[in-house]
């Protein structure tokens, strides 16, 4: 007999995936392409969604599209602040934003990226396109290289287990080997991260990590900007100082 405490429900997960796809559009989704993005037959797309509306978990619109309802938001909202990355957590990054002028962000790792959830916008215009939920792919960016930096071998095998690298930019590091044998040694080293127009062409950008109580890396901070006028070497040590705050806010919520 399997043990009780390792079962787990399909149709749940299916409707957590659900509820996941909702987030992802939020200019709305019809039943057929939920259909598609579950791998499911339309009309189970449509009692899961169905389901959901009763719930308040979403709500359709005139043209029969689905977004996220109002309890979902709920939902989240009772997160505690430390697992939202919220709260005070928020205070080194907020300083961090001010004393730059530029933008400044939080990411976790997800598969092959890293995604961001949160961030202070920059002062000045910048031409990118990245908000809470946008994913970066952890080679081509200064969060994802650092938070790559801390897996093992075997885990960043597994991630990419042929030695060319997906391209982002004609930036971007192309070469596994490269990427376990130079790049993610520096990091190692020097305890931060760069990019220089790897994830978009002319905006450069500087990471480290935070980690937890028992000292797992569970996220990274970032500070980026236009490299016709950020300069890396100068926001090094500031992203440093924010991250070691943040990650004794961190330790200290979770005593």
């Amino acid at each position: 007999m399997s043990n009780s405490s390792s079962r787990t429900s399909s149709t749940v997960a299916t409707a957590l995936r659900a509820l996941r796809i909702l987030s992802e559009h939020p200019k709305g989704i019809g039943v057929s392409e939920m259909s598609r993005q579950l791998g499911v037959g339309r009309s189970t797309a449509h009692m899961l969604l169905s389901t959901l509306l009763q719930q308040d978990f979403a709500f359709q619109d005139e043209d029969s599209m689905y977004f996220l309802g109002l309890r979902a938001f709920e939902v989240g909202a009772a997160v505690p602040d430390v697992a939202r990355f919220g709260g005070a957590l928020l205070g080194p990054m907020r300083s961090l934003a001010d004393m730059s002028g530029e933008a400044v962000s939080l990411a976790i790792p997800r598969n092959r990226d890293a995604i961001i959830v949160q961030r202070f916008e920059t002062k000045h215009v910048l031409r990118m396109d990245i908000r809470v939920g946008t994913r970066m792919p952890l080679v081509s960016c200064a969060s994802g290289k650092v938070l790559l930096a801390s897996m093992s071998e075997a885990e960043i095998d597994n991630l990419y287990p042929d030695e060319e690298l997906p391209e982002v930019t004609s930036h971007s590091v192309r070469s596994k080997t490269v990427l376990k044998s130079r790049i993610l040694p520096e990091v190692r080293r020097q305890g931060y991260a760069i990019t220089e127009g790897e994830y978009a062409e002319g905006i450069d950008g500087v990471a480290a990590g935070i980690a937890d109580s028992n000292g797992v890396l569970i996220g990274a901070l970032s500070v980026a900007g236009p490299s016709s006028r950020f300069v890396i070497d100068q926001w090094v040590e500031p992203v440093l100082t924010a991250a070691t705050a943040m990650a004794q806010l961190l330790s200290k919520n979770s005593g």
